[in-house]
């Protein structure tokens, strides 16, 4: 039996750099750190609801993931668009390989305009979860991206276990 501990916006799919956040586990069977290393690209914007400044955005888009080969994605992004040059933003993405799915979550990013090329993204999630193959999955670490006229492309790295 396991025992453990432990996203893209509007114009953050996400998918969203901090250093390394690593949740530890404790198993009954020796789990391993890997590395994690998963792209979004062109995530589409499915829907969005704004109240003010703070908007609710999904967006879904195709991937992949070092150790999930091609998924799908979705991106929960709330973002406030108030605060200028950088809007504060958290999310949840889930990603859903052929042999599971993995959540992960931001509680720090942010979404950066720039008058000199494409906006930035940046951010630091945490695994919430995971399904399948990756029942138990524990980890964290960061992601980068910009926002063009194609959609979100978001690059995250870290660190898991499962």
């Amino acid at each position: 039996m396991k025992t453990t501990s432990k996203i893209s916006t509007l114009i953050i799919a996400i998918a969203v750099t901090g250093m390394l956040a690593f949740g530890g586990a404790t198993t009954a069977h020796a789990q391993s750190l890997v590395a994690f290393n998963a792209a979004l690209n062109q995530a589409r914007l499915v829907s969005i609801v704004c109240n003010g400044s703070v908007c609710d955005a999904v967006f879904e888009g195709n991937g992949s993931a070092n150790i999930m080969w091609h998924v799908t994605a979705t991106v929960h992004v709330v973002q406030d668009m108030s605060v200028y040059p950088c809007n504060p933003a958290t999310a949840e993405a889930t990603l859903v390989g052929a042999t599971g799915s993995i959540t992960y979550t931001y509680t720090c990013g942010t979404v950066c305009a720039s008058a000199a090329g494409p906006a930035t993204i940046q951010g630091v999630w945490n695994v919430t979860g995971g399904t399948g193959q990756f029942s138990g999955i524990v980890g964290g670490g960061s992601d980068q991206g910009t926002i063009a006229g194609n959609g979100p492309n978001v690059h995250s790295s870290g660190a898991v276990s499962y």
